[in-house]
Protein backbone atom coordinates (compact mmCIF):
# COMPACT_ATOMS: atom_id res chain seq x y z
CA UNK A 1 0.00 0.00 0.00
CA UNK A 2 1.75 3.37 -0.81
CA UNK A 3 1.66 5.89 1.50
CA UNK A 4 -0.31 8.97 1.79
CA UNK A 5 2.47 11.46 1.12
CA UNK A 6 3.41 8.91 -1.75
CA UNK A 7 -0.20 9.38 -2.69
CA UNK A 8 -0.94 12.86 -2.48
CA UNK A 9 2.72 13.75 -4.44
CA UNK A 10 1.87 11.23 -7.38
CA UNK A 11 -1.58 12.99 -7.44
CA UNK A 12 0.24 16.42 -7.94
CA UNK A 13 2.51 15.33 -10.53
CA UNK A 14 -0.11 14.12 -12.04
CA UNK A 15 -2.27 17.37 -11.94
CA UNK A 16 0.71 19.23 -12.93
CA UNK A 17 1.61 17.55 -16.16
CA UNK A 18 -1.64 17.58 -16.75
CA UNK A 19 -1.94 21.29 -16.66
CA UNK A 20 1.66 21.23 -18.71
CA UNK A 21 -0.36 18.92 -21.50
CA UNK A 22 -3.58 21.36 -21.71
CA UNK A 23 -1.42 24.88 -21.99
CA UNK A 24 0.76 23.46 -24.36
CA UNK A 25 -1.89 21.72 -26.67
CA UNK A 26 -2.98 25.72 -26.15
CA UNK A 27 0.11 27.28 -26.64
CA UNK A 28 2.28 24.75 -28.91
CA UNK A 29 0.11 22.66 -30.13
CA UNK A 30 -2.59 24.72 -31.56
CA UNK A 31 -4.09 24.09 -35.28
CA UNK A 32 -2.69 26.97 -37.42
CA UNK A 33 -4.97 29.15 -38.44
CA UNK A 34 -5.61 29.38 -42.27
CA UNK A 35 -6.49 32.91 -43.46
CA UNK A 36 -7.09 33.77 -46.96
CA UNK A 37 -6.01 36.84 -48.35
CA UNK A 38 -7.41 38.79 -51.21
CA UNK A 39 -5.90 42.06 -52.52
CA UNK A 40 -8.07 44.18 -55.30
CA UNK A 41 -5.56 46.57 -57.05
CA UNK A 42 -7.39 49.34 -59.37
CA UNK A 43 -4.03 48.47 -61.65
CA UNK A 44 -0.88 46.65 -60.57
CA UNK A 45 1.30 48.26 -64.44
CA UNK A 46 3.19 50.99 -61.74
CA UNK A 47 6.53 49.81 -60.54
CA UNK A 48 5.71 51.01 -56.75
CA UNK A 49 2.45 48.93 -56.84
CA UNK A 50 4.43 45.90 -58.27
CA UNK A 51 7.03 46.58 -55.52
CA UNK A 52 4.35 46.89 -53.07
CA UNK A 53 2.99 43.42 -54.24
CA UNK A 54 6.45 41.72 -53.92
CA UNK A 55 6.85 43.12 -50.33
CA UNK A 56 3.37 41.58 -49.21
CA UNK A 57 4.06 38.25 -50.72
CA UNK A 58 7.62 38.56 -48.54
CA UNK A 59 5.95 38.88 -45.30
CA UNK A 60 3.36 36.75 -45.79
CA UNK A 61 5.95 34.07 -46.23
CA UNK A 62 7.51 35.49 -42.56
CA UNK A 63 3.93 35.16 -41.15
CA UNK A 64 3.91 31.80 -42.22
CA UNK A 65 6.96 30.75 -41.23
CA UNK A 66 5.73 31.21 -37.71
CA UNK A 67 3.53 28.80 -37.63
CA UNK A 68 0.52 30.63 -36.59
CA UNK A 69 -0.87 31.69 -39.58
CA UNK A 70 -1.02 29.78 -43.19
CA UNK A 71 -2.01 32.84 -45.19
CA UNK A 72 -2.93 32.05 -49.05
CA UNK A 73 -2.62 35.19 -51.07
CA UNK A 74 -4.91 36.03 -53.89
CA UNK A 75 -4.16 39.70 -55.85
CA UNK A 76 -6.15 40.75 -59.07
CA UNK A 77 -4.80 43.43 -61.52
CA UNK A 78 -8.24 45.69 -62.60
CA UNK A 79 -6.43 47.19 -65.43
CA UNK A 80 -7.09 50.83 -64.47
CA UNK A 81 -11.24 49.48 -65.66
CA UNK A 82 -13.85 50.33 -63.05
CA UNK A 83 -15.88 47.61 -64.21
CA UNK A 84 -12.95 44.49 -64.61
CA UNK A 85 -12.08 46.21 -60.85
CA UNK A 86 -15.75 45.85 -59.10
CA UNK A 87 -15.79 42.62 -60.97
CA UNK A 88 -12.48 41.86 -59.04
CA UNK A 89 -13.57 42.28 -55.99
CA UNK A 90 -16.39 40.48 -56.64
CA UNK A 91 -14.83 37.42 -57.39
CA UNK A 92 -12.79 37.68 -54.13
CA UNK A 93 -15.95 37.56 -51.88
CA UNK A 94 -17.52 34.56 -53.72
CA UNK A 95 -13.86 32.84 -52.80
CA UNK A 96 -14.92 33.91 -49.14
CA UNK A 97 -11.75 35.85 -48.57
CA UNK A 98 -11.13 36.14 -44.61
CA UNK A 99 -9.13 39.66 -45.49
CA UNK A 100 -10.42 41.62 -48.23
CA UNK A 101 -8.04 44.80 -49.23
CA UNK A 102 -9.20 47.06 -51.59
CA UNK A 103 -6.08 49.45 -53.62
CA UNK A 104 -8.33 51.58 -55.36
CA UNK A 105 -7.56 54.96 -57.28
CA UNK A 106 -9.09 57.12 -54.28
CA UNK A 107 -10.50 56.49 -50.52
CA UNK A 108 -13.37 57.85 -51.26
CA UNK A 109 -14.26 55.68 -54.06
CA UNK A 110 -15.60 52.83 -52.37
CA UNK A 111 -19.01 52.93 -54.31
CA UNK A 112 -19.53 50.29 -56.31
CA UNK A 113 -18.39 47.19 -53.59
CA UNK A 114 -18.80 49.03 -50.11
CA UNK A 115 -22.76 46.86 -50.87
CA UNK A 116 -21.09 43.99 -51.78
CA UNK A 117 -19.15 43.61 -48.62
CA UNK A 118 -21.57 44.11 -46.48
CA UNK A 119 -24.37 41.96 -48.19
CA UNK A 120 -21.32 39.24 -48.04
CA UNK A 121 -21.03 40.12 -44.24
CA UNK A 122 -24.67 39.28 -43.36
CA UNK A 123 -24.53 36.51 -45.76
CA UNK A 124 -22.06 34.50 -44.22
CA UNK A 125 -22.00 35.56 -40.67
CA UNK A 126 -18.29 35.29 -40.59
CA UNK A 127 -16.17 37.93 -39.94
CA UNK A 128 -14.40 39.88 -42.92
CA UNK A 129 -11.82 42.53 -42.24
CA UNK A 130 -12.20 45.00 -44.76
CA UNK A 131 -9.49 47.53 -45.40
CA UNK A 132 -8.48 49.90 -48.46
CA UNK A 133 -5.33 51.77 -49.74
CA UNK A 134 -6.34 54.80 -51.93
CA UNK A 135 -5.64 58.11 -52.18
CA UNK A 136 -6.98 60.76 -49.53
CA UNK A 137 -8.31 63.95 -50.88
CA UNK A 138 -6.77 67.34 -50.37
CA UNK A 139 -8.30 69.10 -47.69
CA UNK A 140 -10.75 66.27 -46.42
CA UNK A 141 -10.60 63.88 -44.54
CA UNK A 142 -11.46 59.98 -44.63
CA UNK A 143 -15.08 59.01 -43.63
CA UNK A 144 -14.22 55.53 -42.40
CA UNK A 145 -18.32 54.68 -41.34
CA UNK A 146 -19.32 55.93 -45.26
CA UNK A 147 -16.68 53.63 -46.45
CA UNK A 148 -18.17 50.67 -44.38
CA UNK A 149 -14.18 49.60 -44.26
CA UNK A 150 -12.85 48.57 -40.92
CA UNK A 151 -9.46 50.48 -41.23
CA UNK A 152 -7.87 52.91 -44.58
CA UNK A 153 -4.60 53.60 -44.95
CA UNK A 154 -3.09 56.02 -47.43
CA UNK A 155 -0.21 58.05 -48.49
CA UNK A 156 -0.46 61.63 -49.37
CA UNK A 157 -0.40 62.62 -52.92
CA UNK A 158 -1.36 66.26 -52.40
CA UNK A 159 1.76 66.25 -50.12
CA UNK A 160 4.09 64.95 -52.45
CA UNK A 161 3.19 67.53 -55.40
CA UNK A 162 3.31 69.97 -52.32
CA UNK A 163 6.88 69.18 -51.18
CA UNK A 164 8.19 69.41 -54.21
CA UNK A 165 6.94 72.28 -55.03
CA UNK A 166 8.51 73.89 -51.84
CA UNK A 167 11.67 72.71 -52.59
CA UNK A 168 11.60 74.27 -55.56
CA UNK A 169 11.14 78.02 -54.44
CA UNK A 170 13.76 78.09 -52.33
CA UNK A 171 15.71 76.95 -54.80
CA UNK A 172 14.09 79.52 -57.20
CA UNK A 173 15.01 82.36 -54.74
CA UNK A 174 18.69 81.27 -54.33
CA UNK A 175 19.62 81.25 -57.46
CA UNK A 176 17.95 84.34 -58.66
CA UNK A 177 16.92 86.65 -55.39
CA UNK A 178 13.60 86.32 -56.64
CA UNK A 179 10.32 83.67 -57.21
CA UNK A 180 10.72 83.50 -60.73
CA UNK A 181 12.04 80.62 -63.41
CA UNK A 182 10.71 77.95 -66.03
CA UNK A 183 9.41 74.62 -65.46
CA UNK A 184 8.16 71.49 -67.09
CA UNK A 185 5.94 69.18 -65.76
CA UNK A 186 5.54 65.94 -66.79
CA UNK A 187 2.08 64.79 -65.52
CA UNK A 188 1.50 60.96 -65.10
CA UNK A 189 -1.66 58.95 -66.17
CA UNK A 190 -4.62 60.99 -67.15
CA UNK A 191 -7.99 60.95 -64.81
CA UNK A 192 -5.51 58.81 -62.51
CA UNK A 193 -5.92 60.23 -58.81
CA UNK A 194 -2.29 60.30 -58.06
CA UNK A 195 -1.81 62.45 -61.02
CA UNK A 196 -4.75 64.85 -60.25
CA UNK A 197 -3.46 64.96 -56.47
CA UNK A 198 -0.05 65.39 -57.10
CA UNK A 199 -0.78 68.58 -59.62
CA UNK A 200 -3.14 69.97 -57.01
CA UNK A 201 -0.60 69.85 -54.49
CA UNK A 202 1.96 71.43 -56.80
CA UNK A 203 -0.28 73.50 -57.78
CA UNK A 204 -0.63 74.67 -54.48
CA UNK A 205 2.33 76.41 -53.36
CA UNK A 206 3.50 77.54 -57.20
CA UNK A 207 0.44 79.71 -57.64
CA UNK A 208 1.24 81.81 -55.23
CA UNK A 209 4.58 82.73 -57.32
CA UNK A 210 3.19 84.01 -60.74
CA UNK A 211 6.55 84.36 -62.41
CA UNK A 212 7.06 81.09 -61.73
CA UNK A 213 5.72 79.73 -65.10
CA UNK A 214 5.35 76.26 -66.54
CA UNK A 215 6.37 76.84 -70.10
CA UNK A 216 5.70 72.89 -71.34
CA UNK A 217 2.97 70.73 -69.96
CA UNK A 218 2.69 66.98 -71.01
CA UNK A 219 1.50 63.64 -70.28
CA UNK A 220 3.59 60.68 -69.72
CA UNK A 221 1.14 57.95 -68.51
CA UNK A 222 4.14 56.94 -65.49
CA UNK A 223 6.31 55.80 -68.53
CA UNK A 224 10.09 56.15 -68.16
CA UNK A 225 10.16 55.87 -72.31
CA UNK A 226 7.56 58.37 -72.91
CA UNK A 227 8.94 60.93 -70.37
CA UNK A 228 12.51 60.40 -72.46
CA UNK A 229 11.31 60.69 -76.06
CA UNK A 230 8.90 64.45 -73.89
CA UNK A 231 12.29 65.50 -72.33
CA UNK A 232 14.01 65.31 -75.91
CA UNK A 233 11.78 67.60 -77.25
CA UNK A 234 11.78 69.66 -74.15
CA UNK A 235 16.06 69.81 -74.87
CA UNK A 236 15.12 70.92 -78.31
CA UNK A 237 12.93 73.34 -78.11
CA UNK A 238 14.63 75.05 -75.40
CA UNK A 239 18.43 76.24 -74.99
CA UNK A 240 20.25 75.88 -72.24
CA UNK A 241 19.55 78.22 -69.76
CA UNK A 242 16.10 78.40 -69.72
CA UNK A 243 14.69 75.34 -67.97
CA UNK A 244 15.08 75.71 -64.26
CA UNK A 245 13.09 72.05 -63.51
CA UNK A 246 11.20 69.50 -64.92
CA UNK A 247 8.52 67.69 -62.55
CA UNK A 248 8.71 63.68 -63.24
CA UNK A 249 5.21 62.83 -61.37
CA UNK A 250 6.86 59.80 -60.61
CA UNK A 251 10.30 58.57 -60.62
CA UNK A 252 9.85 56.97 -64.29
CA UNK A 253 9.31 60.19 -65.28
CA UNK A 254 11.89 61.77 -63.59
CA UNK A 255 14.91 59.18 -65.01
CA UNK A 256 13.26 59.60 -68.60
CA UNK A 257 14.22 63.14 -68.57
CA UNK A 258 17.82 62.07 -66.78
CA UNK A 259 18.49 59.81 -69.86
CA UNK A 260 17.74 62.55 -72.55
CA UNK A 261 19.95 65.06 -70.59
CA UNK A 262 23.10 63.03 -70.55
CA UNK A 263 22.56 61.59 -74.03
CA UNK A 264 22.03 65.61 -74.91
CA UNK A 265 25.23 66.71 -72.96
CA UNK A 266 23.32 68.71 -70.86
CA UNK A 267 24.09 67.63 -66.79
CA UNK A 268 23.48 69.65 -64.42
CA UNK A 269 21.27 72.37 -66.07
CA UNK A 270 18.04 72.29 -64.11
CA UNK A 271 16.41 69.89 -61.59
CA UNK A 272 14.74 67.18 -62.08
CA UNK A 273 11.90 66.03 -59.33
CA UNK A 274 10.18 62.27 -59.01
CA UNK A 275 7.81 60.55 -57.00
CA UNK A 276 7.87 56.81 -55.57
CA UNK A 277 11.23 56.30 -53.80
CA UNK A 278 12.60 53.38 -56.54
CA UNK A 279 15.81 52.37 -56.44
CA UNK A 280 17.50 53.46 -59.40
CA UNK A 281 16.13 56.99 -58.77
CA UNK A 282 17.24 57.20 -55.42
CA UNK A 283 20.94 56.08 -56.66
CA UNK A 284 20.79 59.06 -58.92
CA UNK A 285 20.18 61.63 -56.26
CA UNK A 286 23.31 59.91 -54.65
CA UNK A 287 24.92 60.46 -57.45
CA UNK A 288 23.57 64.13 -57.85
CA UNK A 289 22.06 63.22 -61.01
CA UNK A 290 18.62 64.15 -60.04
CA UNK A 291 17.52 66.36 -57.54
CA UNK A 292 14.92 64.58 -55.15
CA UNK A 293 11.83 62.27 -54.73
CA UNK A 294 8.85 62.01 -52.58
CA UNK A 295 8.52 58.81 -51.05
CA UNK A 296 5.24 57.12 -51.65
CA UNK A 297 5.04 54.65 -49.24
CA UNK A 298 4.35 50.89 -49.72
CA UNK A 299 1.05 50.16 -47.67
CA UNK A 300 0.10 46.49 -48.11
CA UNK A 301 2.41 45.15 -45.57
CA UNK A 302 1.06 47.46 -43.14
CA UNK A 303 -2.65 46.80 -44.02
CA UNK A 304 -1.95 43.16 -43.25
CA UNK A 305 -0.55 43.78 -39.83
CA UNK A 306 -3.73 45.86 -39.02
CA UNK A 307 -6.19 43.34 -40.12
CA UNK A 308 -4.53 40.71 -38.44
CA UNK A 309 -4.39 42.56 -35.35
CA UNK A 310 -8.50 43.17 -36.07
CA UNK A 311 -9.08 39.39 -36.27
CA UNK A 312 -7.58 38.49 -33.39
CA UNK A 313 -9.39 40.96 -31.28
CA UNK A 314 -6.96 43.98 -30.77
CA UNK A 315 -7.33 47.70 -30.66
CA UNK A 316 -6.09 49.45 -34.23
CA UNK A 317 -5.95 53.01 -35.36
CA UNK A 318 -8.77 53.08 -38.16
CA UNK A 319 -6.58 55.58 -40.50
CA UNK A 320 -3.47 55.80 -41.23
CA UNK A 321 -1.72 57.93 -43.18
CA UNK A 322 2.12 57.20 -44.05
CA UNK A 323 4.11 59.88 -43.02
CA UNK A 324 5.66 62.03 -45.70
CA UNK A 325 9.16 62.02 -46.29
CA UNK A 326 11.20 64.06 -49.24
CA UNK A 327 14.54 62.41 -50.27
CA UNK A 328 17.81 64.45 -51.34
CA UNK A 329 21.28 64.49 -51.41
CA UNK A 330 21.37 66.15 -48.12
CA UNK A 331 19.03 63.42 -46.26
CA UNK A 332 19.38 60.45 -48.74
CA UNK A 333 21.95 58.46 -46.51
CA UNK A 334 20.07 58.98 -43.66
CA UNK A 335 16.72 57.65 -45.33
CA UNK A 336 18.20 54.78 -46.92
CA UNK A 337 20.05 53.91 -43.20
CA UNK A 338 17.39 54.22 -40.96
CA UNK A 339 14.06 54.80 -42.30
CA UNK A 340 13.60 53.06 -46.33
CA UNK A 341 14.48 50.81 -48.12
CA UNK A 342 14.20 51.60 -51.93
CA UNK A 343 11.98 48.88 -54.32
CA UNK A 344 14.54 47.05 -57.08
CA UNK A 345 13.65 48.30 -60.79
CA UNK A 346 14.75 46.85 -63.32
CA UNK A 347 18.43 45.81 -63.41
CA UNK A 348 19.52 47.52 -59.85
CA UNK A 349 19.28 44.34 -58.21
CA UNK A 350 22.89 43.91 -58.23
CA UNK A 351 23.67 46.96 -56.26
CA UNK A 352 25.31 45.99 -52.72
CA UNK A 353 22.97 49.15 -51.21
CA UNK A 354 20.02 47.08 -51.44
CA UNK A 355 19.68 44.39 -48.81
Amino acid sequence: MLSNKVKNFRGVVILVLAILFLYGSIVFGAETQELLVGVAHWSQRYPAISADLVLLKDKIDEINAQGKYKIELIATDGTSKREKFVSDIEDLLVQEVDILLVSGQDAHDYLGWKELVENKRRETGKPLVYGSSGKIPWGGDIDIESMGVDFAISTSDFNCGKVIAQHLIGYLFAKNGKYEGNIVELRGFPGAASDTLRHVGFRAVLDEYPEIVTVFEQTHHYSRLEAYQLAKTVLQKYEPGSIDAVFGYNDEGAMGTLQAVKEAGREGEFLIYGVDGQSDCVRAIQEGDITGTALFRQVATVSLGVAIDILEGKSVEPFILMPDVFITIGNVNYILAEVYKPFVVGEDVHWDWVK
